[in-house]
């Protein structure tokens, strides 16, 4: 069964912020996301990886970094950034 995917404030605004070409890649990303959490086969590219208890980072290029928690039945959008961005956000967790 899929899970629902919301989005936190946080990850919309960095969204918001990023350049046409860069969100494009962000819905792409998450195009994969869904099609992982609806057959639960990773597609390549996603570089989904556990980064702790129900926090998990995918790609979205080289430098750009998205961070989604298990919140109960949904799973949250919670940070879109650097790789020093997750650090921080883990640090912080």
């Amino acid at each position: 069964m899929a899970r629902e995917l919301v989005v936190k404030a946080q990850f919309q605004r960095a969204y918001d912020r990023l350049e046409a070409s860069e969100q494009e890649r962000i819905k792409k990303a998450l195009r994969l996301l869904q099609h992982y959490l609806q057959g639960g086969i990773v597609p390549l590219g996603l570089g989904l990886k556990k980064l702790g208890p129900g926090v998990y980072e995918f790609r979205a290029g080289l430098a750009l970094r998205g961070i989604y928690v298990e919140e109960g039945p949904v799973l949250a959008l919670a940070l879109l950034g650097s790789h020093d961005d997750v650090r921080r956000f883990l640090r912080r967790a």
